[in-house]
């Protein structure tokens, strides 16, 4: 594979397996079958200057018979479809296609990214490739889930680099995966799983993956794929494009993530939302009867009893507040009494080996839970029903559902849906949504999910995006960094909120055992740290998020007030510019020319303190972030943020071009205060901007 200029990115003189491998069910001899084997290969050109190729001819499988043809387009990429025939005899349970080997050099300052989630990019693809041991290793990221879309790209911004990306609208279960080899090459492909192995006398992918060549970084390959997506019926039917997500979210001004009864959560959102003149949301953890990660689905009653928690909601309505709660939207814990009571071990999601697959997440006292097929009517009626009541009886505004934006294969023989692969996951979700929305009427209700997803688009209101703070729980030494890449491609069509930004220790949960809970629990952290939660709130803001503080008290108003004053402010001039930073379609950022600082991060775990207490690391950080939207209306603002406590001079570089800003029209500059300084006229040309941007200040400057 060579782009304009004859440099080969990938191809290699041979290959041991070929274009294909498929992988048989365990026990079968042989396990796999490569395109290598064949007796038999013959291709043709298509018209349109396509191609097909064609295998057969297997030693021991003479009735395998594969033909793939591989397309191209207008957009540099090519489309990759395979069928596979004769295969009745056979299980077959994967396949690896297309395999795109010998991925050698592609310049300098490579960088690979994948939309896991909200988004990461590593700027060490080899190192992270090779493995520990630099013999080569395999990564995968499963889609729908793990994946909030099917694009990812592998470049070397000077120059550009590989597309990966498919066009499932059916959301099927895959898998895209790079390896690396011992002489540093690498190589790609897509697992697709079959359904029903050894049912199947034909199987043909339902959609194209395709291969090309993007000039350019991550945004650049994001920018073709979300021409693609946002005509897909999951943008079409997305809840906030159409109108449908309630009023208030739309509203949310600023998110307050705390856990517990309501007097440490409802009071101090609505001191917050006295303090900062916004609308204040909350988003409500361990309000349940049980013991967090431990007790679920037996969330009723609440821990503070039904008759003070319905009272609690009802004066935070009255005060203004919205309040949604939390609800896992797949795990029953094996150790309740429920567990038994109610069977429900026969609905739980089954491994290959036919086990029943655990989870276990609470590290203090360790007892596993075990995922529900979402596709079952029973888990269905059971999460509807326990709606239900956290609705109509006490009145909340909706249900944060968590890990629903993830996806398992099941192999229950007997829970209505083919084993494997297949569908059949996000058709369960689908239903169960309707359900939830059905039950709620006319209501103004919220339901929001863990992650990013392109396919729960029309069924979620609000997407967590918790990666604006991933260095809290993930090792900067990694080698992974977050990008947007949600936001990026689906911005008009989600809403994204969260962070574990903190300026507290993680609280602990008081059902949890009293002999491992910290003393520091929910204390302030050392103000060492706070770069690192400024950072949080930059992110947020340059990124469009609808800001969120977790873990907030009322003291943080007087012992944290420059760190609540900085939320605030970037709050309040998010709020002023929703049309951009909620509405509008993001664009590559500018490039800000300041100095960077090594910020110390804080690496405490996430809702309770690591046992082993503390590790810090130091994240390479720009003082001034920054963002760029166009509003539906086609105007262009760019967004900065500092990070500073004192003013930089920056400087802004920009094609006001890719921008569509008119020629000679003003830039306008605007603080929280809300009012406009001119400090320039878009060019003819690439344009250096030069501003001084105050300490912890946030700034819109836009073309008018």
């Amino acid at each position: 594979m060579r782009d304009a200029d004859g440099w080969q990115l990938a191809g290699a003189a041979s290959d041991s397996i070929g274009v294909w491998s498929i992988v048989l069910s365990p026990g079968t001899t042989p396990s796999r079958i490569h395109a290598a084997q064949a007796r038999r290969f013959s291709w043709r050109r298509l018209g349109g200057g396509g191609l097909e190729l064609s295998w057969r001819d297997f030693p021991g499988h003479e009735s395998l018979q594969v033909t793939a043809t591989v397309t191209a387009r207008r957009d540099t990429t090519t489309a990759w479809h395979i069928a596979l025939a004769g295969i009745g005899g056979l299980a077959v349970e994967q396949l690896h296609f297309p395999r795109v080997t010998g991925i050698g050099p592609l310049g300098t300052r490579e960088e690979l990214a994948v939309p896991q989630w909200m988004g990461e990019r590593t700027r060490e693809p080899r190192r992270l490739l090779a493995g520990p041991d630099g013999t080569g290793r395999r990564l995968e990221w499963t889609y729908p889930g793990q994946l909030s879309l099917q694009a990812i790209s592998f470049t070397a911004p000077a120059r550009g680099g590989l597309y990966f990306a498919s066009d499932d609208t059916l959301a099927y279960r895959k898998q895209f995966a790079l390896w690396g080899d011992a002489d540093g090459k690498a190589g790609y492909d897509v697992v697709h799983a079959l359904s029903d192995p050894g049912k199947n006398a034909r199987y043909s992918p339902a959609y194209a993956v395709l291969v090309g060549i993007v000039r350019g970084d991550w945004f650049s390959a994001i920018e073709r794929y979300r021409a693609w997506g946002t005509r897909q019926y999951w943008a079409r039917e997305s809840r906030f494009a159409t109108g449908k997500s309630p009023q208030w979210i739309r509203d949310t001004g600023i998110w307050v993530w705390n856990r517990g009864r309501s007097n440490v959560v409802l009071e101090p959102a609505a001191e917050l939302q006295r303090d900062a003149g916004l609308r204040v949301s909350v988003f409500w953890h361990w309000w349940h009867h049980g013991p967090y990660d431990t007790s679920f689905p037996d969330y009723l009653p609440p821990r503070e009893g039904a008759e003070a928690f319905t009272q609690a909601v009802a004066r935070a309505h009255e005060a203004g507040l919205h309040a949604i709660v939390y609800m896992n939207q797949r795990l029953w814990c094996t150790e309740t009494p429920s567990w038994t009571r109610e069977n429900a071990e026969r609905w739980a999601v089954r491994e290959r080996d036919g086990t029943v697959r655990k989870e276990t997440y609470m590290v203090f006292a360790p007892s596993p839970c075990a995922p529900m097929d979402v596709s079952t009517q029973f888990w269905r009626d059971k999460y509807a029903g326990i709606a239900d009541t956290v609705i109509h009886q006490y009145k909340l505004d909706g249900i944060y559902m968590d890990q629903a934006v993830l996806s398992l294969a099941c192999w229950s023989p007997d829970h209505g849906h083919p084993v494997g692969g297949g569908h059949y996951w996000m058709d369960g979700f689908r239903a169960l949504a309707r359900d939830l929305r059905q039950r709620g009427g006319t209501l103004p209700l919220g339901f929001a999910g863990e992650g990013g997803g392109e396919s729960w688009l029309p069924d979620l209101d609000a997407f967590l995006t918790l990666q604006v703070s991933q260095e809290r729980y993930v090792d900067p030494a990694s080698g992974w960094e977050v990008l947007p890449i949600f936001q990026a491609a689906y911005h008009p069509y989600a809403v994204t909120y969260g962070t574990y930004g903190s300026l507290t220790w993680p609280p602990y949960d008081d059902l949890w055992p009293e002999k491992t809970r910290p003393a520091n629990a929910m204390t302030l952290l050392d103000l060492k740290y706070r770069q690192q939660y400024l950072l949080e709130q930059a992110r947020m803001f340059v990124w469009g998020m609808q800001p969120t503080i977790a873990n907030f008290l009322p003291e943080q108003l007087t012992k944290r007030r420059r760190e609540i004053d900085y939320l605030e402010r970037l709050a309040k001039l998010r709020y002023g510019f929703r049309h951009w930073f909620q509405e509008g379609t993001m664009l590559r950022a500018p490039e800000v020319v300041v100095d960077s600082a090594d910020v110390l991060m804080s690496r405490v775990s996430i809702y309770a303190a690591r046992l082993g207490g503390a590790t810090e690391a130091r994240v390479r950080a720009p003082l001034v972030l920054a963002g760029a939207w166009k509003a539906r209306d086609g105007r262009a603002a760019l967004a900065l943020a500092s990070i500073a406590d004192d003013a930089r001079e920056v400087e802004v570089r920009f094609d006001p071009r890719r921008y569509g800003m008119r020629l000679g029209a003003r830039l306008v500059r605007y603080g929280v205060e809300g009012r406009g300084e001119v400090v320039g006229r878009v060019g003819s040309g690439a344009m250096a901007l030069r501003l001084r941007v105050g300490g912890l200040e946030g700034v819109v400057v836009r073309a008018e």
